[in-house]
């Protein structure tokens, strides 16, 4: 039986060894409801910030994956694997003594930090990017040969957070479509030893931070215990709350039944005009949130676009 639960977002802390996909399968074991995804992958190595989507914010995930997200890794230095971390197969490795002795004339944050801005690396060839219709994990696991794509991935707030013996832990943000994995094995290229991941945590995906997330077996605790998700507290974002970052408008009665309908109505247009302007000037798409009067329902998601003006994205219920 799948129950109806409010919909929003739920933060989840997810621990090592799970896939976002077991996350995804526990939460829908937990709250016997089968509309649920997740936002922004981790791998099964990683552990912190997991955006599961409940309900109707399944139809959010395109806003809600633009946003930067910040990590706390640790590369291991003087070792290369084939997935760029160390749930990976070892390719070489370096005795410990001679990393540091490598290292021991080189200014290891001055490097780190110097690892910050649009950097153009090859994506993982254990990832999700397709390449002639069909994702890299698959052709690595099917044994097939491919030259790794690159592209430009945009780092910030790269921080060094210190070193012991062969083990780097570094504090750092990026956007969408930026490997962490391949930021690590480019610390170990740019120091002459090599370098995979041995630790990586999501600390936040802006506005969100782990420390308001909840663990899947408190989460099931408190669930059986009768609790509902509202009751959860700031792990659980409601939908009216879940996209921050956006403009916003409230509509009438009227305006919120011609929307229903699939009209977007001429007093609500004239009172976009300014975003419809800044979308040309701009030259780019704007999100814009309708409301209810009181603020407390979101109806819909339109869009201001440099070249056809304002168009319905999504109605909600």
């Amino acid at each position: 039986m799948s129950l109806q639960r409010p919909p929003g977002l739920l933060l989840i802390d997810k621990p090592q060894g799970f896939t976002s996909h077991d996350v995804v399968a526990k939460a829908r074991r937990i709250l016997q409801m089968k509309a649920i995804g997740h936002c922004g992958t981790l791998d099964p190595m990683a552990t912190g910030l997991l955006i599961l989507l409940i309900g109707d914010a399944t139809k959010l995930s395109d806003h809600l994956l633009t946003q930067q997200k910040t990590y706390e890794t640790t590369v291991r230095l003087g070792v290369t694997t084939d997935t760029l971390d160390m749930d990976g197969e070892i390719q070489t490795e370096m005795p410990v003594g001679e990393v540091l002795e490598r290292l021991s004339s080189v200014k290891l944050e001055e490097v780190v930090s110097s690892l910050s801005g649009e950097l153009e690396l090859e994506i993982p060839f254990y990832s999700a990017k397709k390449v002639g219709g069909k994702k890299l994990y698959e052709m690595a696991r099917d044994g097939e040969e491919v030259v790794l794509p690159k592209k430009m991935m945009n780092f910030s707030g790269v921080e060094f957070l210190g070193a012991e013996e062969n083990l780097v832990k570094v504090k750092l943000s990026c956007e969408k479509g930026g490997f962490i994995r391949a930021w690590g094995k480019e610390l170990g290229e740019r120091l002459k030893v090599g370098g995979a991941l041995s630790q990586l945590r999501r600390t936040s995906s802006n506005p969100w931070s782990v420390e308001t997330a909840i663990a899947l077996e408190e989460l099931e605790t408190r669930i059986v215990n009768d609790e509902s998700l509202d009751s959860l507290g700031a792990c659980f974002v409601p939908m009216n709350e879940c996209l921050p970052h956006l403009q916003f408008v409230c509509v009438d009665n009227q305006e919120q039944r011609l929307l229903s309908h699939g009209q977007i109505p001429h007093s609500l247009q004239a009172r976009l005009i300014v975003e419809r302007r800044k979308a040309v000037e701009q030259r780019q798409i704007l999100g814009i949130q309708v409301f209810d009067k009181a603020k407390s329902k979101l109806l819909a998601l339109l869009q201001a676009t440099p070249d056809r003006g304002l168009k319905i994205r999504k109605v909600f219920k």
